[in-house]
C-alpha cells in the first residue's frame, strides 16, 4: 500500500521568506523606503516598520535603501531617490506626516511617472482608500503588518505581474475605482522575521539618542485613542499579543552592542509586561533582565508600562530591571480624573496612577507620562482637577498640563467624536489629528491659546516640531539629568563619597523641580482665569511667549550649572564619565579592547 505524504497544516498567520523560483535575479528589483521625519521622528528617526521590511526583501535578495526625508527639505531626498531609481516607492503614513508624504508623492511622480507609490503605516492601515483618494498619486496602500505585504508585491513586480489580488492591499484599478482587499492575518511566530536592518543607525554614526527594539506586538488594553494594535482596533485576525522569547531578545541586544558599539535602547513595545500583565508577562520580563545580567550586556533601555500592573508586590522584579540597566519607564497616566479614564477605557485608576508614580519614584526611574487634559469633551473642572494631580506628581513639565488630543483613525473616540459632530469636515481626507472641535468653547480657546505658547505654527497648527523652545528642550534635558543620575548611581555607587554627593544633587532636582510645578500651576490657572473673565489678548500672550521661555531656559541653566559642579566633584572621586555614555568608547590603537561586564509595527 502506498503512504500518502500530507503536508502539515499552516497556521493562520504563517510567514517564511521565500522566493518564486521564477525569479532569477532578485538584486535587480530595488526599492526605496522614504522616512518623512515629522512628528516625533524628529526626535529620534529610527523606524523599526520599515527595517523590517527592509530586512525582509535583502533577505530574499532584492536591493532596497531606507532614505530619511527632513521636514521640508525634500528635494535632497527626491535626488537620492532618482539616483537609486527604484522600481517601487514605499512610505510609512501616520497622521502628522500625510501632507508631506502628498507633497513628496507629487514631486516624485512627476519625475518618476512609472514607479510604484505605496503607503502604509497607522494611518494607511484604518483609512485604506480614504488615503488613495486624498493622494492621487499613490498606487497603493498596504493595510497591517507589512513583511508579507512587502514580500508579496515585490515578487509580483519583479514577475511584472498585476498586484491587484494581493491579499491587504488597497488599490486603484486599471479604470481608476478604488478597491480593498482583504486584510491578511497577523504574523504568527515573530521569530520567523529577520532582525530589523540597521541601516539609519549606520547612516548616523552609530551615533542616535536611542536605537528601537522590539520585543512583542500587539496590545491587550484597549484605549480608545490608540491606534496601535489593541483589542478594540483590530482589523487582521489573529493573536491580539505576539511576543518573541527572552533569548531572542537578548541575541539581537547583544549583536547590537558587539556591531555598533550602542548600548542606549528603547523598547517599543505597547507594554513591557503583556499578554497579561502579571504571572505570564513578568516571566518573560523576569527572563529578559536576568538575561542581560547573565549575558554582561552594561546597557541602558527603556520601556512602556501600564499603570494597574504594578504594585508593591514587584520590587524585586523592579530591582532587577533597575540593576538591569531599566532607567525610563512611559506609562499612559492620561487624567486625574476618573470620569476621564472611563472615557479613555483604561483600565487604570487614579489610586493606580498615583501608586505607579510613587513606585517608579522609588526605584530611581524616570517616568514619561502621556497626559491628555484637553479634549473635545473637557470641561473648566475636569481641566482644573487635572492640573491639581499635576502639581502634586510630575507637574514640572508645562505641556502635561497643556496636551491635546491628538485623533488618530480607526481609534473609537474618533467614532464617537464622528457620531457627536465633533470631527472636522477635512478630517477624513487630511487626517489632521486637531481638527475637531471641543463641546465647551472655553476649552478650545485655551487649548489654542497654550499650544501656541512654546513653539512655532507647524506645532500649533499641525503638532509638528520644527524648532524647539525651552519647553520642549526642558522635557528632553530632564530625562537626560535623570539618566545621568541614575546610571552614575549602578555605575559609581561603590566608590566613598558619590552616593552623598548625588543625593545632594537630587534633593536639588526635587526641589527645582517641586518649584517649577508650582510655577506650571499657577501659570495655567491664571490663563484660566483670563478665558472665563475673557481676557485673553495678543498682546498678552506675546509677553507670555516671552517669560515661558525666560522662566525654562533659566531653569535648565541652573540645573546644567549644578549637573557641571557634581560632575567636577565626582571626578575628584575617582569617575570617569564616559563610563555612562549611550556609544561604548571606540577602541585606540595599543590598547586593550574595553570590556563591558556590568550597559508594534506595521508598514
Amino acid at each position: 500500500m502506498t503512504e500518502l505524504s500530507i503536508e502539515p497544516r499552516r497556521k493562520p498567520g504563517h510567514f517564511e521568506i521565500a522566493l518564486d523560483p521564477r525569479i532569477t535575479d532578485p538584486s535587480a528589483l530595488r526599492v526605496s523606503f522614504v522616512i518623512l521625519l515629522d512628528g516625533d521622528l524628529v526626535m529620534s528617526p529610527e523606524h523599526l516598520g520599515v527595517a523590517y521590511m527592509a530586512s525582509t526583501l535583502r533577505e530574499a535578495g532584492f536591493t532596497c535603501e531606507i532614505r530619511e526625508a527632513e521636514h521640508d527639505q525634500h528635494e535632497k531626498a527626491i535626488a537620492g531617490v532618482l539616483e537609486f531609481a527604484p522600481r517601487l516607492v514605499c512610505f510609512t503614513l501616520m497622521s502628522l506626516n500625510v501632507p508631506s508624504c502628498l507633497a513628496f508623492c507629487e514631486r516624485l511622480r512627476a519625475e518618476l511617472p512609472d514607479v510604484v507609490i505605496a503607503c502604509g503605516g497607522p494611518a494607511g492601515t484604518f483609512t485604506g482608500t480614504d488615503i488613495l483618494r486624498a493622494n492621487p498619486f499613490a498606487d497603493l496602500v498596504a493595510v497591517g503588518e507589512g513583511e508579507p505585504i512587502i514580500l508579496d508585491l515585490a515578487q509580483r513586480l519583479a514577475l511584472g505581474e498585476s498586484v491587484e489580488d494581493c491579499p491587504g492591499i488597497a488599490y486603484r484599478a486599471d479604470d481608476g475605482s478604488l478597491r480593498q482587499n482583504p486584510a491578511r492575518p497577523l504574523v504568527h511566530n515573530l521569530e520567523a522575521l529577520p532582525y530589523p536592518a540597521r541601516d539609519q543607525l549606520i547612516a548616523h554614526g552609530n551615533k542616535l539618542e536611542y536605537v528601537r527594539v522590539s520585543t512583542s506586538r500587539g496590545c491587550v488594553a484597549r484605549c480608545t485613542f490608540c491606534s496601535a494594535p489593541n483589542l478594540g482596533n483590530r482589523v487582521q485576525a489573529g493573536k491580539a499579543w505576539r511576543g518573541v522569547g527572552a533569548e531572542h531578545v537578548l541575541d539581537e541586544l547583544e549583536t547590537l552592542v558587539r556591531e555598533h558599539r550602542f548600548r542606549t535602547f528603547d523598547i517599543i513595545d505597547s507594554t513591557f509586561e503583556d499578554p497579561d500583565g502579571g504571572r505570564v508577562g513578568k516571566k518573560r520580563v523576569r527572563a529578559i533582565a536576568q538575561g542581560i545580567l547573565d549575558r554582561g550586556l552594561d546597557i541602558f533601555y527603556n520601556v512602556c508600562m501600564r499603570a494597574e500592573n504594578w504594585s508593591d508586590d514587584d520590587h524585586d522584579l523592579l530591582d532587577l530591571l533597575v540593576r538591569s540597566g531599566l532607567e525610563k519607564v512611559n506609562i499612559g497616566i492620561e487624567s486625574g480624573v476618573a470620569e476621564e479614564l472611563l472615557l479613555w477605557e483604561k483600565r487604570a485608576t487614579v489610586e493606580d496612577n498615583v501608586r505607579v508614580i510613587r513606585l517608579l519614584r522609588e526605584h530611581g526611574i524616570y517616568l514619561a507620562m502621556g497626559f491628555i487634559p484637553f479634549h473635545p469633551y473637557a470641561t473648566v473642572e475636569t481641566l482644573t482637577q487635572n492640573a491639581e494631580f499635576l502639581r502634586a506628581h510630575a507637574g514640572h513639565n508645562l505641556r502635561r498640563l497643556t496636551e491635546r488630543l491628538e485623533v488618530y483613525p480607526g481609534t473609537s473616540i474618533a467614532k464617537r467624536m464622528s457620531e457627536d459632530g465633533l470631527l472636522g469636515e477635512r478630517y477624513q481626507s487630511t487626517l489632521d489629528p486637531y481638527d475637531y472641535t471641543f463641546v465647551d468653547e472655553r476649552v478650545q480657546r485655551l487649548a489654542g491659546h497654550f499650544a501656541s505658547l512654546y513653539n512655532n505654527d507647524d506645532y500649533h497648527e499641525r503638532g509638528v516640531l520644527t524648532e524647539q523652545s525651552a519647553v520642549f528642550e526642558f522635557e528632553t534635558f530632564n530625562v537626560v539629568v535623570q539618566t545621568f543620575v541614575s546610571r552614575m548611581y549602578r555605575r559609581f555607587h561603590h566608590l566613598p563619597g558619590v552616593v552623598e554627593l548625588l543625593e545632594r544633587f537630587k534633593d536639588f532636582l526635587h526641589v527645582t523641580r517641586q518649584e517649577m510645578g508650582q510655577a506650571n500651576h499657577a501659570f495655567f490657572m491664571d490663563n484660566l482665569d483670563d478665558v472665563l473673565a475673557d481676557r485673553l489678548d495678543p498682546a498678552k500672550r506675546i509677553r507670555q511667549l516671552e517669560d515661558v521661555e525666560r522662566r525654562f531656559r533659566a531653569c535648565i541653566d541652573r540645573i546644567r550649572t549644578e549637573q557641571l559642579r557634581i560632575g567636577m566633584a565626582a571626578h575628584r572621586l575617582g569617575v570617569d564619565i564616559t563610563e555612562i555614555s549611550s556609544s561604548l568608547p571606540e577602541v585606540t590603537g595599543g590598547g586593550a579592547p574595553r570590556s563591558y561586564n556590568g550597559g508594534a509595527p506595521t508598514w
